[in-house]
């Protein structure tokens, strides 16, 4: 079906390479003798005309490039239309369960198939970062931030980061108890949730009011809390990055 698509936009533009700079000269002639600046403004505006018909030529049927020099993964994202395919998305698709996008066992090449945009220009110490727009679901108990999943050399993943908002965080609450073992610490917060490793907080969860949290509409039911979190993967060694450190220590 694409190819015909193709077709009928070709022969779109390439009669328009023919009916376009005839009726510019056309219009030009009806003018009369015209001066040698009207005569050169005509010239310009066909040459112009036939440049941005051979770039939307070449752009139409140029392969799709995969990375930039920004480091931001780009292809071709279908928003969500088919949020089953297997094409990646902006915001990741649809996602069942928290636990399928926060778990240890995810690669960089997963991270790029999913999502449409990804920006790599992030690092922690020796990690690579790799930052993504996250919207879990429309109910009031997902997520809706940005993901960060930093790597080693050997590209195994050793912490996943979040921020972002949620308008009831019971949910995300449960899931990080049971798969990531935090427990609720004593604290001024709406909630304050560490494992700790030989008496160091190795990963943490914090939540906290919204600024918009008294706001009165619709949209702000999704959004009443912030959340926080760093993971990081067990190992000898492992500690908070020096960003949560500095939160504990000020809390």
């Amino acid at each position: 079906m694409r190819w015909i698509v193709k077709r009928c936009i070709v022969l779109l533009l390439f009669s328009g390479v023919i009916v376009v700079p005839l009726l510019l000269m056309n219009s030009a002639s009806e003018m009369g003798p015209s001066t040698q600046s009207g005569e050169v403004g005509t010239w310009q505006r066909m040459t112009q005309w036939f440049g941005d018909v051979g770039d939307s030529i070449t752009a139409f049927f140029s392969p799709d490039d995969d990375t930039d020099v920004s480091g931001v993964v780009t292809q071709e994202s279908m928003l969500t239309v088919n949020p089953t395919g297997n094409n990646p998305h902006l915001d990741g698709g649809v996602i069942g369960r928290f636990e399928d996008v926060i778990n240890m066992n995810i690669t960089p090449k997963w991270i790029t198939q999913r999502w449409a945009r990804v920006s790599k220009n992030i690092q922690s110490g020796q990690w690579q970062g790799y930052r993504v727009p996250i919207v879990t679901g429309e109910e009031t108990n997902d997520l809706a931030g940005a993901l960060t999943y930093y790597f080693d050399n050997q590209q195994q993943l050793q912490r996943i980061s979040f921020r972002g908002t949620t308008g009831e965080p019971q949910r995300i609450i449960t899931m990080l108890q049971q798969t990531f073992h935090l427990t609720k610490r004593p604290t001024s917060l709406i909630g304050l949730y560490i494992k700790s490793q030989n008496r160091r907080p190795v990963s943490v969860l914090m939540i906290t009011r919204s600024p918009h949290a008294t706001t009165q509409n619709n949209a702000a039911r999704y959004s009443q809390y912030t959340i926080q979190f760093e993971l990081n993967r067990p190992s000898i060694g492992t500690q908070l990055s020096d960003h949560y450190k500095n939160i504990l220590a000020a809390k």
